[in-house]
């Protein structure tokens, strides 16, 4: 299911990273900068679910997971210029420390859901 939904945004950072924006570009469409930082959102999602399916141990350890590849992925934003990957931008590190934390956030939810439910068939 991690690695489904972690292919899934790879394939939509892609489509976002190519077209979506060149698109938004051309046609002078104000989208807020959604161009600008979409790949840093969808980016970060794929990394962490796509790290975390591949995983021996997610479902107990996908939150703290989630958290450090959320901290790996900032820390290449702001490397990029350094690694000649692309330009330092302070909304996309926003837009990963948002969707890492959303990550984190949902993820805790879910493992507490799974645990209560096993707890309780047990």
């Amino acid at each position: 299911m991690f690695i489904l939904i972690g292919m899934s945004f790879l394939v939509l950072t892609s489509i976002g990273d190519s077209y979506y924006r060149d698109w938004v570009y051309a046609n002078q469409i104000a989208d807020f900068g959604l161009a600008d930082y979409l790949p840093s959102i969808t980016g970060t999602i794929t990394s962490i679910f796509l790290l975390i399916g591949l995983a021996k141990d997610w479902i107990t350890k996908a939150p703290e997971s989630a958290f450090w590849i959320t901290c790996g992925c900032a820390t290449y934003e702001c490397l990029q210029p350094v690694v000649g990957t692309g330009v330092f931008d302070p909304q996309d590190l926003i837009a990963v420390f948002v969707t890492g934390g959303i990550v984190v956030f949902t993820l805790n939810k879910v493992n507490a859901s799974i645990l209560r439910t096993v707890k309780h068939q047990a």
